[in-house]
């Protein structure tokens, strides 16, 4: 049976939200101060998630803003490029992909290996920004979220650095056993052509 990528429901999920909450992310961190708590674009485009978020992790409210801190808006950079490889993955495997089921979809050759190598690259840029993120507070001496009491910054600081960490994980996971499937069954393919026939031709 020839190697193909089959899609998996809970990395097309992931892709399909990751996407507009990084543009909403981004937006908020762009349009500062504006975006924060307290100001004129806050309460129309931004309450809620990114106030909670703010109060929990300062380099997101004013103190970040004030401070100038270049990161979170490196950071930010990086989050768009990482939506951007998903898009790139969900727009192959509709354009491409033959639909097997209701939320599964199959892509082989060249295509399908292109799908996959996307697919890896997103996840690897998505674990090593949650790991370098979680490490720069870890760092600094928890500069920007040590006003925490436990529970909040683990249910939501914590939290959310897990569900981005062991997404990216099973995104590596995945479409590293595609490639790795993929180029063993190269291998032994080779292998069968570079055996000599045990029988020689009649003549």
């Amino acid at each position: 049976m020839a190697w193909a990528h089959t899609t998996r429901l809970p990395i097309l999920i992931w892709c399909l939200w990751a996407f507009p909450f990084t543009i909403w992310d981004t937006l908020y961190l762009l349009l500062r101060p504006h975006s924060l708590p307290g100001q004129k674009w806050h309460d129309s485009y931004f309450s809620h998630v990114f106030a909670i978020w703010a109060s929990v992790d300062h380099i997101y409210g004013e103190e970040g803003w004030r401070n100038k801190s270049g990161f979170v808006l490196a950071q930010s950079a990086i989050n768009v490029t990482e939506a951007t490889l998903y898009m790139v993955y969900i727009w192959i495997i509709l354009r491409s992909g033959s639909q097997i089921s209701a939320s599964k979809w199959r892509i082989g050759g060249r295509t399908g290996a292109w799908a996959v190598l996307v697919g890896e690259v997103a996840g690897c840029v998505t674990a090593t920004k949650t790991a370098m993120y979680f490490m720069r507070e870890c760092f600094s001496g928890f500069k920007y979220t040590g006003h925490n009491d436990w529970r909040p910054f683990l249910v939501t600081w914590g939290g959310m650095n897990l569900l981005y960490i062991s997404t990216s994980m099973y995104m590596i996971w995945t479409f590293s056993n595609d490639i790795l499937n993929g180029l063993e069954r190269a291998s032994m393919a080779n292998s069968r052509e570079s055996q000599p026939s045990k029988y020689k031709k009649g003549g």
